[in-house]
């Protein structure tokens, strides 16, 4: 499934530029997680990522070729030396066992992780996300931080979360708090992940076989792979 490659390889390539540092997967370093989404009162609160009119974006992304390992990366600095508002952004690419041979599979797959992005709750981290604005949003417990939350451990954590899936070979999380200079660029990109997505469930609803009637033809032809795709499952069914 390699729908999202070129995607993932233009995040290297603007991030690479920006010191980085790297937590190996530890799975005796995670958090917390709780039932219920932590509610975290703001006088309570130690640190607000993507609040007010800071930078926001989340994105998740899927392949079967991407060369990653179980990891975290941290671009910006670490929970306990932010204060107040900072900027935030989260990428979380996944490796899959097998490629998948057809549209719905795929689509299946990335709804399956979605959940878990929504799923997942973290304790002293509350996340509020949003699908339609790629947004993502976290308010920091001042106490858990006091008590060892770190970006580390709450990406160990979210690795662990998303093995569970018999599908994920491997995970990369990437939390970036400091003030990146492609955001826009880095914001379209997530947006034509987040379109090509909702484009593959509206051929799965519609069978469309004829390019020049569909105005999803703009989106088919950005990203590389879906129309050779969606004519495929055509064929086979």
């Amino acid at each position: 499934m390699d729908l999202f490659d070129k995607y993932i390889a233009k995040i290297d390539k603007i991030l690479g530029a920006y010191p980085q540092k790297c937590f190996p997967f530890d799975q005796n370093k995670t958090w917390q997680v709780t039932k219920f989404p932590s509610f975290i009162m703001q006088r309570d609160a130690l640190a607000e990522l993507g609040g007010e009119d800071e930078n926001a974006l989340g994105l998740s992304l899927v392949s079967s070729s991407a060369d990653i390992i179980n990891q975290t990366v941290l671009i910006g600095k670490d929970l306990k030396e932010i204060k107040g508002n900072a900027p935030f952004i989260k990428f979380v690419v996944m490796k899959t066992e097998a490629s998948f041979d057809g549209e719905q599979e795929i689509y299946d797959a990335i709804k399956q992780l979605e959940y878990t992005k929504y799923n997942v709750n973290v304790k002293g981290f509350m996340a509020r996300a949003s699908s339609t604005n790629m947004r993502e949003e976290v308010r920091v417990s001042r106490e858990d931080v006091k008590n060892g939350l770190s970006f580390e451990t709450v990406g160990n954590t979210l690795i662990k979360e998303y093995l569970k899936h018999d599908v994920i070979k491997a995970v990369k999380v990437i939390f970036v708090t400091a003030d990146v200079k492609e955001f826009l660029e880095l914001k379209e990109l997530a947006s034509t992940v987040n379109k090509a997505v909702d484009a593959l469930n509206h051929l799965l609803d519609n069978a469309i076989i004829d390019c020049k009637s569909c105005n999803l033809k703009a989106i088919c032809d950005e990203v590389e792979g879906m129309r050779e795709l969606h004519f495929n499952s055509v064929k086979k069914n």
